[in-house]
């Protein structure tokens, strides 16, 4: 298995984060399906539970340009569901990213959350765990995995700087 850490810092404060950008719908619908070009990003169920939010969510994010012996073992494609849980309280978001392709053989794991840095501006932290268990393929494939997560948490923080600046959050 391995491990990544991603850090971006935001224009706002921690809990405007959580509470106005995290869970907005057309943040969300704008983020990935306009900025990061998924084909599909849909929350299909969100239930809050003792201060959690529990949502489950389907997304396609785009092919792009992989190596051929990666492309022959998505026959069914790149999209997901993802399970995650929001702790308000801890500001935590744990995911678990079921793939359409490979379930049995991909774990893909998450956590975000924030730091405070000062009233307007927090650290987004986010440690990306991926575990293939292919043989020969395996650590090709949790490397691939890891550096498609970061550039897409890349191009989201520019995006949702892009976002808290325009909305004057």
């Amino acid at each position: 298995m391995k491990e990544r850490r991603i850090e971006h810092t935001y224009d706002c404060s921690a809990e405007t984060f959580w509470s106005k950008i995290f869970l907005d719908d057309e943040y969300n619908q704008k983020l990935f399906l306009g900025e990061l070009h998924f084909s599909e990003w849909k929350v299909v169920r969100s239930e809050e539970r003792a201060g959690e939010v529990h949502r489950v969510i389907q997304a396609t994010p785009p092919l792009g340009d992989l190596p051929s012996a990666i492309k022959r073992l998505l026959s069914d494609g790149l999209g997901y569901e993802e399970r995650g849980v929001l702790d308000r309280k801890n500001q935590r978001y744990r995911l678990e990213v079921t793939p359409r392709s490979m379930a049995s053989k991909l774990t893909i794991q998450g956590e975000l959350t924030t730091t405070p840095i000062s009233e307007r501006s927090c650290r987004r932290i986010y440690v990306a765990r991926a575990e293939a268990r292919v043989l020969g393929l395996g650590g090709m494939l949790e490397q691939r995995l890891l550096d498609d997560i970061e550039k897409s948490y890349n191009k989201s923080a520019t995006f949702t700087n892009r976002w808290i600046a325009e909305r004057k959050l």
